[in-house]
């Protein structure tokens, strides 16, 4: 079998959709996978879901990406002065499938492991020859070693170009509120909504095909664009209704 290209957008916590969407797709270990970060926050069970992801990662090539939410817990874990920000943007109770007590109390709790996880084997950015792979976005005129981590991490869909590079841009962070993936042509952002009640997105970039899952396991699949089709798709579909993820 071909080795394949896989995008897998933001988790956050939703390990029984990960868990059916994996199922379905049965990646290999020859496939290529890359993981857009977001593993933490609004679901409920992030602490479960960072344990199978650090199985996950024993796969050399497998690629995970650091989201702006997983940077925010590794912020207040280094600085309880984050906690606020980090609290406000996560949805409850972070750290709650961690035990019973406050946000503080739980951040003794997280497993070393986690924290490794989160801060060693996850990256800011991941890029082929032909794609670059990022949580938030990237300015089109910067290679992503240049740009500044909080854009990789946080720029949000309605301020994507087209890269310098002429490189199709995947990412994830900014939240369709349909379900649907947002496909700009020079950009394709897969975090469609799992902590919103839709889908756990994994993309095929060989051709395009999709698979999702929802939080009750269901799984739907589609294809993004024509087989065999290297042409950029027109229009901006999906913009109107993103959200910071």
């Amino acid at each position: 079998m071909d080795m394949r290209l896989l995008a897998i957008g933001d988790i956050h916590g939703y390990l029984g959709s990960l868990e059916a969407l994996l199922s379905e797709v049965n990646p290999t270990p020859q496939d290529r996978v890359v993981f857009l970060g977001d593993y933490v926050n609004k679901g409920p069970s992030v602490s479960s879901t960072v344990d199978f992801l650090i199985e996950l990662s024993r796969h050399p090539d497998w690629i995970f990406l650091r989201g702006n939410h997983d940077q925010m817990m590794l912020d207040t874990y280094h600085d309880l002065d984050s906690l606020d920000a980090w609290e406000c943007l996560s949805g409850g109770n972070p750290l709650a499938s961690y035990g019973r007590g406050s946000t503080v109390d739980l951040l003794t709790r997280v497993p070393r492991s986690h924290w490794k996880f989160l801060e060693e084997r996850c990256l800011d950015f991941f890029e082929t020859e032909s794609h670059i792979f990022v949580h938030g976005g990237i300015r089109p005129s910067l290679e992503p070693c240049q740009e500044e981590v909080e854009r990789l991490q946080s720029m949000v869909l309605s301020d994507a170009m087209p890269h310098e590079s002429g490189r199709l841009v995947v990412c994830g962070h900014s939240s369709q509120a349909t379900g649907e993936i947002a496909d700009l042509g020079h950009t394709v952002c897969i975090d469609t909504g799992i902590a919103k009640g839709q889908f756990l997105t994994c993309l095929d970039l060989e051709d395009f095909s999709y698979t999702q899952a929802s939080e009750k396991g269901e799984i739907r699949k589609g294809q993004l664009r024509p087989i065999g089709s290297s042409a950029l798709v027109e229009g901006r579909k999906g913009i109107e209704s993103e959200s910071i993820g």
